[in-house]
């Protein structure tokens, strides 16, 4: 059976901060979000996400990209943003076969950790796979404790030999690559 997902109305509860404030991808000084949105990334937003992306491969925690590949990359993209209707996170769902993907660059605003946002990101993205009848969504990670606590699993790489042809195989840090695998069955 496949579910149908719109991705324009999935919504958190009121999250109340207004003395923390975040900055936007380098823009206006914003509050904490009273409720966070999950939608397709568009074009527009692309500038913003690059710049979340980035700051996180400065930190070694992303791989790094260009712009253009964000360009390019778009539609496997889902944005969480505020009731303004600003960026605060990203993530995609990149396609390996009709029965396997893989949630790549899941990056948040610092500012908005612990507030679940990550979570409903990912969460989009598995309802995502389930509707394309995909069997098993896996993911290269850094922190591994937040994928096991939505169920995923420490797995080996070499259990993605797709993801090894594609991507591993032209990555600069593939000798040296710290990454962990881990996987869910849907």
């Amino acid at each position: 059976m496949t579910r149908l997902v719109q991705l324009e109305t999935r919504e958190t509860p009121s999250l109340l901060r207004p003395h923390l404030h975040v900055m936007n991808g380098g823009a206006e000084p914003v509050g904490r979000p009273e409720r966070v949105s999950i939608r397709a990334a568009r074009l527009e937003d692309v500038a913003t996400m690059f710049e979340l992306l980035d700051g996180y491969a400065r930190k070694g925690l992303l791989l790094p990209r260009t712009i253009g590949d964000v360009y390019r990359n778009v539609r496997e993209f889902v944005v969480a943003v505020d009731e303004q209707d600003r960026v605060i996170g990203c993530g995609g769902l990149r396609v390996y076969s009709p029965v396997m993907g893989e949630i790549i660059a899941l990056a948040v605003n610092e500012r908005c950790h612990g507030l679940g946002v990550g979570r409903q990101i990912v969460e989009t993205l598995l309802e995502q796979a389930h509707a394309m009848d995909m069997c098993r969504v896996f993911a290269m990670t850094l922190q591994e404790g937040f994928f096991h606590k939505m169920g995923f699993e420490t797995t080996h790489i070499t259990a993605f030999p797709e993801k090894i042809t594609f991507d591993c195989s032209r990555c600069a840090k593939r000798a040296q690559c710290i990454e962990i695998a881990v996987a869910i069955d849907l």
